[in-house]
């Protein structure tokens, strides 16, 4: 009998050792493996960190365009609008070839980008009186420059117009509308600034004949307006 309740006392000790060895080794476990669960599940740092680096500091602006303010104020007289004429020996060829608007817009190559000038323009087209004495590329460029520099002018550009800044003022068919024609040719660009006055001008020679485009910066004459009542009773 005593050697029985001895035995049954060492089964009970056994018994609870073991349920203390394996609560000692589930906590052991959990300590373990927890660190490495929560490296698992939180988002590494050096990430964040990278998409920062990949974001730019700043952003590009625009390159601006021509400051008329650059420009000296002429005090010359410069007589009527246009201004200028042809070459001597130079002659419109079809009345198509000469349009003059009270108000139209008119695109200058500043170098940069093709500037909208709104006001009093004129566009024509010259051709030689006599097709064997046609004056060269060289000399009517350089007698347009003499002239716009004897007025206090300035030379605004000289080139070709890039194709990305016909492409800004919405393609080839809006600059066409705006003078600009057969734009991969080379055009002088000048203007002329005075106290009231801002005026303008390019030069394309092309083959045998030559364009001119001048444009006066003026405000746009509004001719709608309400009728009045006793008009409309006329009517």
């Amino acid at each position: 009998m005593k050697q029985a309740l001895r035995l049954a006392a060492s089964c009970t000790l056994l018994t609870l050792a073991g349920s203390c060895g394996s609560k000692e080794s589930k906590e052991t476990a959990a300590e373990t493996t927890t660190p490495e669960a929560t490296a698992a599940t939180t988002p590494a740092a050096p990430a964040a960190e990278t998409a920062a680096a990949t974001t730019p500091a700043t952003t590009p602006q625009a390159a601006a365009t021509f400051d008329i303010n650059s420009v000296p104020v002429s005090t010359a007289n410069l007589g009527r609008f246009p201004y200028v004429g042809a070459m001597k020996g130079y002659r419109i060829p079809y009345n198509s070839d000469s349009v003059d608007y009270e108000f139209d817009r008119s695109y200058f190559y500043d170098g940069k980008n093709l500037v909208a000038v709104e006001g009093h323009v004129l566009r024509r087209r010259f051709l030689p009186v006599d097709d064997k004495k046609q004056a060269s590329d060289l000399m009517v460029r350089r007698n347009y420059e003499n002239f716009i520099n004897s007025v206090g002018g300035v030379k605004v550009f000289s080139g070709a117009i890039p194709d990305e800044a016909v492409e800004k003022v919405g393609g080839s068919d809006v600059a066409k509308k705006g003078g600009i024609s057969g734009y991969s040719a080379e055009y002088d660009v000048y203007v002329i600034r005075q106290k009231d006055k801002e005026i303008w001008m390019h030069v394309q020679k092309q083959n045998d004949n030559y364009y001119l485009n001048v444009a006066e910066k003026a405000a746009m004459p509004q001719q709608i307006s309400v009728v009045p009542a006793a008009e409309i009773k006329k009517n």
